[in-house]
Parts: C-alpha cells; structure tokens; sequence
C-alpha cells in the first residue's frame, strides 16, 4: 500500500502542501473503494490472541474512566513484573456495561494493520504506532484532549463524531497528568469549535500534533484505528551529537570550576563553537538521515520455505572507519574509501572475523541494500575484506 491509495480520492500531494502539519481535515471516502484495513471478524480473531493481551496491550475505559485491573484481568499468582493478562469473559461483562475497548499497538499481532503502519513509516520518516478503539452507542471514552504526535484516525466499522477545536498546544512532548483539574483546564481552552467530522466506514480524520479534540460514537458500535506518527524532532539531535562529540577529547575533559568564571565562559565558548561546526558539517547530516531512516521499521518477510545460502565473507586487512567534518571513510595502509549511510554497518564489520552479506545488512535495516552492496566491492577491491567459506 502507498499513502495516496490509503488517502484516495483525497489528492496526497495537496494533503502534504496545505495539511500536514498544519491544519486538520476530514477524507471522506464518499463511495471510493476502502483499503481493507480492519472489521469486527478480524478484530474477534484477534482479539483471541489471548498471551498477547494483558493489563499493558488492552485497556478498558468506563465514563471516561480506566478500569482498575482487577476488573478485567487476572491477578491471582502474579508474579511482581509481570503484566496481568485480560480474562476475556471479565473484559466481554464490561462491555456489556457500555465500557469501551482500547487495543493497543495491533500492528503486531494483526498484519493488514502491520501493512498500514509500515507505509506510513516509510512516507514520513517516522515511527508509528496503530491502536484500535472499540466503543458503543452515545458512548464518550475520553474527554476533550490532544495528542502528543499526528494522527490519521481510520474508521474501520460504524460511525463516530469527531467534535475538532481551534486550539492547538504548541509542539507537545511530555503528557499532561490525568486529572479533573487537567481535564476542566482542557475543556476551558480548547477554544471554538472549527468542524465536526461525522466519520463513516472508510473515512480519515488527520490532526496534527498538540490539535485539541473528542469523539462521540453514534447509534451504533464503532471500530476506528488511530495511527499515530511520530517523525524525529530537534530533541533528538541531542543524543546523536553526544555520540559524535564523546569521540573528541575535548568534550570528555572534565570543564573548569564554575567558580572560575571566567575561565568557564572562555571553555564554554569554544566548546560552543565546536558544536556548530559538527551539527552543520555533512557528517552529521548522515547521523540525522541515518535516526530518520531507522524509524521506518522493515517489514516481515520470510519468504518460506524458500532459503538462501549466505556468501560469507572474513577480514584479510586492517582498516577503520574515520570520522571527519567532511564525511566518513574507511582508512587502510593503501588509502581510503569514502562512505556514506552505511558506515555505521562497515564499522561493525571490520571488527568481525567472519561475516554474511545479510548478517551485515540485518546491522542496519534502513540503509539501502544496493548501497550497501557497492561500499562491500570496494572494500573487496581492497583487498580489506574477501569471500570465504564458512568451516
């Protein structure tokens, strides 16, 4: 699946100009054919994948409420750590009550889900996360709210209100605490209402990140799946310049005395300086690309029962991975190789003594196989690593 047939007929280039981000938007799917994403016999059947439920994958809301555990798990002879799993018969008395159903991360064990989150990793370089919400007749599970990524809530079955305010928080990371409190200040600042979305089989409601809304479902049961996509921010550059400044011994030298002024600021400065050179060097832009890309998880696939035979290969020169402004290259006694994404990957396998092709490319699943492939020639050509036979 592409994104443009999971938005179609909605046009995908006008939703990245004018909406992503930006502004909230109802597609409706208005007769357009449906992907085949979810219904309630697929939920049942998955649903009855009972080692994977527990008190952490499957939550129970009543009145806007979640439900203690005891109230719909088992917690006889729970051993401490461990997630008490779903009783199934307690779980189906609560929803007899009205509760409502919260199935979280589905795209593990429900594989046309799995698909969905897979492409929409891929198209916005992001991590993505699918939980399903099962809710009946005039039922609100939670109050007015925002959610600290986007969302494209996808209406598997039955039809729900979607009430969107005009308020947005600006770029939340951290959830605000559960509360009456917190839930009254919500309420007071969402601001006016800009649409409601009444969301029918097969219709998308996208919000952007920190978009203040609810839901409400109507006469009949809803089933709706919300993908929450959630691309890297500027917070994440800080672990990936830690990681290229510890190999500088600048930045691992203790800093002078605080008490030392103005020995401090003169420190400050130029380790300051030195920052800016490596975030804006080509280097770490390879380091952003790589954490982007990494967020994009590979999809399964076995191919079984087919298997192929690995071309092993050893480690015949000595050689490492340099790290420059520049970029990065491996540097042996006859030269260097220039590399790119992939020198994370070449780095590991110049510490091996005997590797496979796909044992390396398993190292690093984003970086792309060809790629990978020609930086491996290379090093062949250099004699640094050569085919062999696996004793």
């Amino acid at each position: 699946m592409e994104f443009a047939d999971f938005i179609a007929p909605f046009d995908a280039a006008i939703f990245r100009a004018q909406y992503y981000g930006k502004q909230a938007v109802h597609i409706r799917r208005d007769g357009h054919s449906r992907p085949d994403i979810l219904d309630w016999a697929r939920f049942n059947s998955v649903l009855a994948i009972t080692p994977y439920w527990n008190e952490d994958t499957l939550k129970v809301f009543f009145k806007s409420r979640a439900a203690l555990r005891e109230n719909y798990c088992d917690t006889a002879d729970l051993r401490a750590g461990v997630s008490a799993p779903i009783n199934p018969a307690k779980v189906k008395a609560l929803m007899g009550l009205g509760a409502s159903l919260v199935a979280n991360q589905l795209h593990r064990v429900c594989p046309e889900v799995g698909a969905v989150v897979n492409m929409f990793e891929r198209e916005f370089a992001a991590r993505v996360v699918a939980n399903v919400y099962c809710s009946f007749k005039d039922v609100q599970a939670f109050q007015t709210h925002y959610d600290l990524h986007d969302v494209f809530a996808f209406q598997a079955e039955g039809e729900k209100t979607w009430r969107v305010y005009e308020s947005r928080a600006d770029t939340p990371v951290s959830p605000l605490p559960p509360g009456d409190e917190i839930e009254k200040w919500l309420t007071e600042s969402r601001g006016r209402l800009l649409f409601e979305a009444l969301m029918k089989p097969g219709d998308i409601l996208y919000l952007p990140r920190g978009q203040y809304h609810d839901a409400l479902t109507g006469a009949q049961a809803s089933l709706h799946v919300t993908f929450g996509v959630a691309p890297a921010t500027g917070l994440a550059l800080c672990k990936l310049l830690e990681s290229a400044l510890t190999r500088e011994s600048a930045f691992r030298a203790y800093l002078p005395d605080a008490r030392s002024e103005t020995e401090l600021r003169e420190r400050l400065a130029i380790l300051a300086d030195r920052i800016r050179t490596v975030v804006t060097s080509p280097a770490f832009a390879i380091d952003v690309q790589n954490a982007q890309r990494g967020l994009a998880r590979a999809a399964a696939n076995y191919g079984l029962p087919s298997q192929s035979p690995p071309a092993w290969y050893s480690v015949a020169r000595r050689a490492q991975v340099m790290r420059r402004d520049q970029g990065f290259a491996v540097v042996y006694d006859g030269g260097e190789i220039a590399l790119g994404a992939s020198y994370p990957t070449v780095e590991w396998i110049l510490q091996q003594r005997l590797f496979s092709l796909d044992d390396a490319a398993a190292r690093q699943p984003s970086v792309d196989r060809q790629e990978l492939r020609r930086d491996l020639e290379q090093l062949a050509r250099a004699g640094i690593i050569v085919e062999t036979e696996m004793r």
